[in-house]
């Protein structure tokens, strides 16, 4: 990893997310890429020329400070980059010009940046962003792979595993536990009618299913010299992946955007959201090409 690009937005909240980017930064070698996009529609200037500067001003002001905090607590490689111009183009942009390797972000911080999750700007930026991008909500605290591990929810397809490489190259310099979850949703009611007797069974099944794809996808890992677990759940895909995070003390969920059934829907549907509500730790998300 050797970049990674952070973008701000001036709030504490949107700070959220550079206690990771130190640790990760640090780990790797990598440089920090601090970027705060401005518009100066919003304010009350006669002069638009006037307000432009103004809020440049005040936007390099803000990134010249964060840098220098950063570089007190031991960052080397850190610089900034203001861009005039929608959070999501500035983003996408300065990913593409910068050739960065991550995208680390919080959740909720305020203007442009508090729709990273449900609006706009989320789907701009997993549309074209090529890396993964790395989520926080903004009032959670993350303590550097206390518990060294890490939570991958699969569904099955060879989408949902586009994600490993980058667990690999995560878990294996800090020698981090992998642990693979595939989650079998109840079958829809209609199933429940129409195969009373058989339902059970059914279920039973798809678990079965479940554990010997997952046992396989966890052979090469372990081969590598992985220290590789898995797990079947059933239940509501969201609910249970933020209770296996829990439960199994995960540092990090890291997963795919584009699998099938429940984690198919992981970053526009509902699952994401909940899972990036709901969980106390970052979630790395990987576009599937």
């Amino acid at each position: 990893m050797k970049r990674i690009l952070v973008p701000l937005d001036g709030s504490h909240l949107a700070e959220a997310i550079l206690p990771v980017v130190e640790e990760w930064a640090k780990e790797e070698g990598a440089e920090v890429i601090l970027l705060r996009a401005v518009l100066a529609h919003h304010l009350p200037f006669a002069d638009p020329t006037e307000a432009e500067v103004r809020v440049v001003k005040e936007g390099e002001t803000y990134l010249k400070e964060v840098a220098e905090r950063l570089e007190l607590r031991g960052l080397k490689r850190v610089r900034w980059v203001l861009w005039y111009d929608e959070p999501a183009t500035a983003i996408a942009e300065a990913a593409k010009r910068d050739a960065v390797d991550l995208i680390a972000m919080a959740t909720h911080g305020r203007s442009g940046l508090s729709r990273l999750l449900l609006g706009s700007v989320a789907e701009a930026v997993e549309r074209t962003a090529r890396v993964p991008v790395l989520l926080l909500r903004g009032q959670s605290a993350w303590k550097p792979w206390a518990h060294g591990k890490i939570l991958v929810p699969l569904d099955g397809s060879e989408p949902s595993e586009n994600v490993l490489p980058v667990v690999e190259r995560l878990a294996g310099p800090r020698d981090l536990s992998i642990v693979l979850l595939e989650v079998v949703e109840p079958l829809p009611s209609a199933v429940h009618a129409e195969l009373p007797g058989q339902v059970e069974e059914m279920f039973a099944a798809r678990r079965e299913d479940a554990g010997r794809y997952l046992a396989k996808v966890a052979e090469p890992l372990k081969d590598k010299g992985m220290r590789v677990e898995w797990a079947v759940r059933g239940g509501k895909a969201s609910e249970t992946i933020v209770a296996v995070a829990v439960e199994q003390q995960a540092d990090l969920i890291a997963m795919t955007t584009h699998g099938r059934s429940g984690c198919g829907r992981l970053f526009f549907g509902s699952v994401a959201e909940e899972v990036l509500r709901s969980s106390s730790v970052p979630v790395l998300l990987f576009r599937a090409v």
